[in-house]
């Protein structure tokens, strides 16, 4: 009976484990632009960051992408017709915010995938910083997806913005459509403009300073200095506030260690004492085995000829002057006593 109620105890516990991680990474299949826009601001809420409104040109822009991919059969940031997003929004009425020449504030992620796509965290084609600030990035005031499929193939579109202050269509946008914006990085997998984060070094006081640079964020920041949203708007006064401007100076550090540099002379002393040992090692060991190896047979050979033939040339002397003694001492003794 004890055996039963501690397996079933068991039961238990691996049950509420397994609802636990269910519950902390839910698995969705992703069949409609609504149920992506909701797996988007999830992962935003659990950063922290308040969910993006739906627009309705953003919309529109994200599912005739989707449809255009998977009439195609090809996963694009061109339009057709060879036009750009951003020139897609202008046209369709969106206020697009930031600078017009580089494509203005706005970020389109795309992806295809064998069946419908399953959402149990970020999908790894969008892991990497581009793809990540298109979802998290404070920048943004709106968004739009769109799903769309061709045979077994699905074809997804995200598309984010930010609007103008005033909701009005910038002056420059007139003239936008007529020309290819630059900079827009439309073929590096990622629609968007942002300068990378270039880290600062510390200053003498320990404090580090970041000017923001054209679509940076917040999020895009924290993360390349190894600190939080929170930390950044803590030490810059901002509140809740999670908009920054081109040219910001934000303090992001405090208590930063300044990056150690060597005198400039120590350097070739330094190498040379490393390359040093294995030469001594590689070189000189293998001479002194030479030797030893080359002297221990001219020994071994030498030291018996000069042992052995020394003695026996006494011996036979010796045994000579023996012979001759002996035989004097003989004829002596035989000789005739009467003589």
């Amino acid at each position: 009976m004890k055996k039963i109620s501690l397996i079933f105890l068991f039961l238990l516990a691996m049950n509420a484990l397994t609802s636990h991680d269910a519950l902390a990474r839910p698995k969705v299949q992703i069949s409609s632009a609504g149920q992506l826009i909701d797996a988007v601001n999830g992962l935003r809420i659990s950063y922290g960051l308040l969910p993006l409104p739906s627009h309705p040109i953003l919309m529109q822009s994200a599912q005739s992408q989707a449809d255009y991919m998977a009439a195609t059969g090809q996963v694009t940031h061109s339009r057709p017709g060879g036009g750009t997003y951003t020139q897609q929004l202008i046209s369709l009425g969106f206020p697009l915010a930031g600078d017009l020449s580089l494509g203005g504030m706005r970020a389109e992620n795309i992806l295809t995938s064998n069946g419908p796509m399953v959402w149990s965290g970020v999908p790894a084609a969008w892991q990497d910083d581009q793809h990540m600030n298109t979802m998290l990035s404070q920048n943004y005031t709106h968004i739009g997806a769109g799903v769309s499929q061709s045979g077994d193939s699905y074809f997804y579109a995200v598309d984010t913005a930010a609007a103008t202050g005033s909701g009005q269509q910038q002056e420059s946008a007139a003239s936008i459509l007529t020309s290819v914006p630059a900079g827009a990085s439309e073929a590096g997998g990622v629609s968007q403009y942002m300068v990378p984060v270039a880290i600062s070094t510390a200053r003498p006081d320990g404090s580090v300073y970041h000017k923001v640079q054209y679509g940076q964020s917040l999020w895009s920041i924290a993360i390349a200095y190894g600190t939080t949203i929170k930390n950044i708007q803590a030490l810059n006064n901002l509140g809740e506030d999670l908009i920054v401007y081109q040219g910001q100076e934000l303090l992001v550090q405090t208590s930063a260690t300044q990056a150690a540099t060597l005198p400039p002379e120590t350097t070739p002393t330094l190498e040379f004492t490393a390359t040093l040992e294995p030469t001594v090692t590689v070189s000189i060991l293998p001479t002194l085995t030479a030797r030893a190896v080359t002297q221990t047979p001219q020994v071994a050979a030498e030291v018996p000829e000069s042992s052995s033939s020394s003695p026996s040339r006494v011996w036979v002397v010796v045994l000579i002057l023996a012979a001759f003694v002996g035989a004097g001492m003989a004829v002596w003794l035989i000789r005739d006593p009467s003589s």
